[in-house]
């Protein structure tokens, strides 16, 4: 009887092979070969999958989004009950931002993808950048009282236009990038809690830019 053979459950266990060789070796460093061996199986296995090491690193970005998203999905779960909207809203940013050793590699390991889609076309280039900016315009469209009654979730998956959302969403998604990379790169001068401050700070300026 032939053997069957899980293959989601191995494209997961590929995905965290991928991701623990880029974050290793950078993105660069992610052949076909490092992350078959990685993974135990022979690149003629890992082949099956990805035809190429393109589709690889395609493949690696989109399981880091995957993660990401789903732990804001569960923060957000977790927090329904919070009464603070703007204490919820601190709660999934503080997700994109380095204060833990998970967030730290997870991190490290959006930069090395990060690299990798500089040299590339912009039409090739994957959603990553865009699928954070849409998660900054739900942010901003809560703060602001814009939503209305949509759901966090449901704010997230669709397009939403609006001139004043998307100037503060481009001001969120500047600011979170500078937090982040201070948190990572000078914790001493940047540790958690003053993050946690500058976050909440900036996020009541946004509130309050459509107070009456």
């Amino acid at each position: 009887m032939p053997k069957v053979v899980d293959h989601d459950r191995r494209r997961r266990e590929l995905a965290e092979a991928v991701l623990r060789v880029v974050v290793r070796r950078s993105v660069v460093g992610a052949s076909v070969r490092a992350v078959a061996t990685e993974a135990g199986w022979s690149t003629g296995a890992l082949r099956y999958y990805f035809a190429s090491q393109e589709e690889l690193r395609a493949f690696a970005a989109e399981t880091a989004w995957t993660r990401l998203r789903e732990r804001v999905r569960a923060r957000v779960e977790q927090l329904r009950s919070e009464p603070s909207s703007r204490e919820l809203m601190a709660r999934i940013v503080e997700e994109l931002i380095p204060l833990d050793d998970e967030r730290r590699q997870e991190y490290a390991l959006w930069l090395a993808l990060t690299e990798w889609e500089r040299g590339r076309p912009a039409a090739e280039r994957s959603a990553m950048w865009e699928a954070q900016r849409a998660l900054y315009r739900a942010v901003v469209a809560v703060l602001t009282g814009s939503a209305g009654d949509t759901s966090f979730a449901e704010l997230v998956g669709v397009a939403y236009v609006d001139e004043q959302v998307e100037t503060w969403a481009e001001y969120l998604h500047v600011f979170v990038d500078g937090l982040a990379s201070q948190a990572m790169n000078v914790p001493d001068d940047m540790p958690a809690e003053r993050v946690r401050t500058l976050l909440r700070s900036f996020l009541a300026q946004i509130a309050r830019s459509t107070a009456p």
